[in-house]
């Protein structure tokens, strides 16, 4: 080890403040650089592990294939493994849904049991193929309820159209003219419940629900669905991949998957490819594939990779500034001995690369913490997270910790890159100082009478302190500007943060309070009426409206011109008019029509047309018209809802804007009619139970308890906004905590650029000590510098904050009001000023601890 390196470890170890605060701006630097990489990694892991648990580990499926052309596509460069599923067949249940009679058996092989997301719930995957697996929404959607344990018989057989009609599938919805070909009858243990399989597997208008058994390879024979997972290596190619097992052009792959609409010769040309495939029925999954291979294309991901990209240039641009500052500190710290060793022989590449030693030293401590503090924050921020997530979404959606050695790696060459960036002009500074400057401390010397001179006010405001306060800043530009920079980016960046907080907070507000209700059961007709009177007479109900409706199809006159233009309509026969008649129920009719003012017996046969709509146009919300009607005009429609239609009429009796209670977020226009006139007109097709209730959670258990087994939904409001309070919350933790990092670095940059400014200056302090000052002046002169630079600082950071948050307002929201952020801006102040006056402190105690007769001497060597 030379003699240069010598003592740059040996001035390290006598500034241990100096480089203690180095290091910390250091790891602060890298530790906020890993966790936003970890962070974003995790975030990207986990929206593959939730795609995976929801759909499947699968990239592309190919259905209906023989069995015999597996072992093609199993040996396909870049295919990992295959899964394979077959049907054996549908039987009859005691279903009550009658759109779902079947139990449609499939058999797995191990690979689709361990790659196709079952879910379970209860019990155990089979084991053999006299054992299946059954799906929760048979109970919950077909009421039908089965237990482990049980054994159930199934008469088997394949759904075809007619008698010798074509085979149908589970893309085929349940049709009157379909018959079951029972081929064989067979009892299953049903050993597990699981929750429903994905679309894939079992559409939603799919006619059986999924019962699942194991299938040993051998017996996989006929016609089987593939499931194909491919390599890492090779998913980047699976357009290729997929093309060449079907056969075809891979341009007619990459058109087909393209999002915008295809010109006529294009759409021609896929179409002839595709006709020429060798597996018709194939689909790919491509959200999968792109977490997989391309998450910066992926629209999902709301350019979270671009966000994560500036947040990285922010982090990198502040501790540069952090950095450098303590470089640049360092140097004029070393100045004298900088001279020395050129006065000896020392050259300017030797000065530079004692400067860079200096930054490795720091770096190979620094950075190593860094990384270790930013992946424990990383880890403590996801269980934070995950105790969010639980309320939020299903319990199995997590975020699950995962870094990479890459993710590691940009974290160490990003954070030599900010090292050296901040050493580097620090190391020129170093290398071009004169010997005879250095030596005679005069290097940094530079004196501009107008630079320095004090306008009169201050000398009148605040005294001869001020003037000396002012004259400081003047004199110490470079080294407060640091300073000034630091405070002005961490005061914007919080009000613009704290601003989007309080909008995102308030469009919660204004989505989930705006109603009269805060709970709603949606329910089919065939449920027991007595169980309705049960849950309206429950506790907690305060207010409710049971609502029924149907639509009518009428002619295109009876809309206005205005609502026409707005809604794009058009003008003809081929566009009816659609009018929402509903019925609220006897008591709330009655409520309703006691509030318009009206009387029941004049009104129960005939409607009150709410004909006022909202719209918005751009962000200006205006009222419109929706029908040409007006009291005592008759509207002529014709039942749509109904399985047999028919022509009705119905007289106009009222017209006003106010809204019936609950359905005014559900329809536009629509007319409000007696039950009594809907039960003599029109067939139920399903009941809205809209409820102001007092405890919606606590009537959410007695609801639900009520209608164990029947087909219903439910909608709670403060479910909802418990939701999404957690969610704002949890995206306030992520947001705030970059704001408290990035304060962190900031304040670790003011810290050492006061403390050590302060530091470099006590021989000035001393002398105006001993010319006279008292103590009183002395502590004024430094306060008014904290003011002076504080004050700077606020003025130039407030505004771009402000500007900031109004860029963010007049992009994310929807209404014209902006309220201006004056507690983010009082926050600011307040935090600033504390900052500022407790550092200045720090410094003031420890040059008071001082010599004054030794420092002025030390000046003097």
């Amino acid at each position: 080890m030379n003699l240069l390196n010598k003592l740059t470890i040996k001035n390290l170890l006598l500034n241990k403040r100096r480089t203690i605060v180095t290091i910390i701006g250091i790891i602060l630097s890298v530790a906020l650089i890993t966790s936003v990489a970890s962070v974003y990694n995790s975030a990207l892991e986990s929206l593959k592990l939730f795609e995976i648990n929801e759909v499947g580990n699968y990239h592309m499926i190919f259905y209906d294939v023989d069995s015999n052309n597996v072992d093609e596509i199993k040996n396909y460069r870049g295919v990992e493994n295959v899964s394979l599923t077959k049907s054996i067949g549908y039987a009859k249940v005691d279903s009550k849904n009658e759109d779902k009679p079947y139990a449609h058996v499939i058999g797995y092989d191990k690979n689709a049991m361990e790659n196709l997301s079952i879910q379970l719930v209860e019990g155990r995957l089979p084991e053999n193929d006299n054992e299946v697996v059954i799906p929760t929404h048979l109970k919950t959607n077909g009421r039908l309820k089965l237990n482990v344990g049980d054994d159930i018989t199934l008469d088997l057989g394949p759904r075809t159209y007619m008698e010798k009609g074509n085979i149908l599938t589970q893309q085929n919805e349940y049709t009157e003219g379909e018959v079951l070909n029972v081929k064989e009858t067979k009892t299953y243990k049903i050993v597990g419940i699981a929750e429903r399989p994905a679309n894939k597997v079992e559409p939603y208008n799919a006619p059986g629900y999924s019962f699942i058994t194991l299938v040993k390879d051998n017996v996989f024979n006929g016609k089987v669905d593939v499931y194909v997972k491919l390599d890492k290596k090779n998913i980047k190619d699976y357009l290729i991949i997929f093309a060449n097992i079907e056969g075809i052009e891979e341009r007619a792959v990459e058109l087909s998957a393209k999002t915008e609409k295809l010109s006529d010769d294009e759409a021609v040309y896929v179409e002839n490819e595709y006709n020429k495939a060798k597996y018709p029925l194939a689909d790919m999954n491509y959200y999968l594939i792109q977490l997989s291979s391309d998450p910066m294309g992926l629209a999902s991901m709301g350019g979270l990779p671009y966000v994560v990209a500036i947040v990285i240039i922010i982090i990198i641009v502040t501790s540069v500034f952090c950095i450098k500052n303590s470089f640049d500190i360092s140097i004029t710290e070393k100045i004298k001995q900088y001279g020395m060793l050129r006065s000896i022989g020392s050259t300017k590449k030797q000065i530079r690369r004692n400067v860079f030693y200096e930054a490795t030293i720091l770096g190979l401590i620094g950075i190593p913490l860094g990384i270790a503090l930013g992946l424990l924050a990383s880890y403590i921020l996801i269980i934070i997270s995950n105790y969010y997530l639980v309320d939020m979404m299903a319990s199995n959606v997590k975020l699950v910790f995962a870094t990479s050695y890459l993710a590691i790696l940009v974290s160490i060459i990003l954070g030599v890159v900010t090292i050296y960036l901040s050493a580097f002009r620090s190391s020129r500074k170093a290398s071009k100082v004169s010997p005879i400057d250095s030596i005679r401390n005069s290097a940094n010397i530079k004196i501009d009478n107008k630079k320095i001179k004090c306008p009169k006010y201050i000398n009148k405001l605040f005294g001869v302190g001020g003037e000396i306060s002012y004259k400081n800043l003047k004199r110490n530009k470079k080294k407060y500007r640091t300073t000034v920079i630091s405070i002005i980016l961490s005061v914007s960046v919080f009000i613009a943060l704290f601003s989007f907080m309080n909008l995102a907070y308030e469009e919660v507000e204004k989505e989930l309070k705006l109603g009269d209700n805060n709970f709603a059961v949606y329910i089919r007709d065939n449920i027991n009426r007595d169980k309705i009177n049960e849950i309206i007479q429950m506790d907690t109900v305060e207010d409710y409206s049971v609502v029924r409706s149907e639509r009518l199809e009428a002619d295109h006159s009876y809309l206005t011109k205005e609502y026409v233009d707005f809604s794009d309509v058009e003008g003809d026969d081929n566009y009816p008019a659609i009018a929402l008649i509903m019925a609220i129920g006897d008591s709330q009719y009655k409520k309703y029509v006691q509030s318009l003012g009206l009387n029941y017996d004049d009104m129960k046969d005939k409607g009150i047309l709410m004909n006022t709509l909202t719209v918005k146009e751009g962000k200006v919300d205006k009222r419109l018209l929706q029908y040409n009607l007006k009291e005592g005009d008759t509207l002529h429609g014709r039942t749509s809802l109904s399985k047999v239609t028919k022509d009705y009429d119905i007289k106009i009796g009222y017209v006003t804007d106010k809204n019936a209670f609950g359905v005014y977020s559900m329809y536009d226009g629509y007319i409000v009619i007696s039950d009594e006139v809907f039960d003599k007109s029109f067939e139920t097709h399903g009941i809205n139970i809209y409820i102001k209730s007092s405890d919606p959670d606590k009537l959410q258990d007695e609801v639900e308890q009520l209608l164990t087994g029947e087909d219903y939904r439910l909608s709670n409001s403060n479910e909802d906004y418990r939701m999404s309070h957690n969610l704002f919350t949890l995206i306030g933790i992520f947001l705030y905590g970059f704001i408290i990092v990035i304060s962190l670095i900031g304040i670790t940059n003011i810290f050492n650029t006061i403390t050590t400014t302060m530091e470099l200056r006590k021989q000035e302090f001393a002398m105006l000590v001993s010319v006279g000052m008292t103590k009183n002046e002395f502590n004024k002169m430094i306060r008014l510098e904290s003011l002076f630079m504080g004050l700077k600082s606020l003025i130039i950071g407030i505004p771009i904050g402000c500007l900031l948050s109004l860029l963010i307002h007049s992009v994310l929201s929807d209404g014209p009001k902006y309220h201006f952020p004056l507690e983010a801006i009082g926050i600011s102040i307040v935090v600033v000023f504390i900052l500022l006056f407790v550092i200045m402190g720090y410094s003031i105690h420890k040059i008071r601890k001082q010599n004054t007769i030794e420092v002025i001497r030390n000046e003097n060597i």
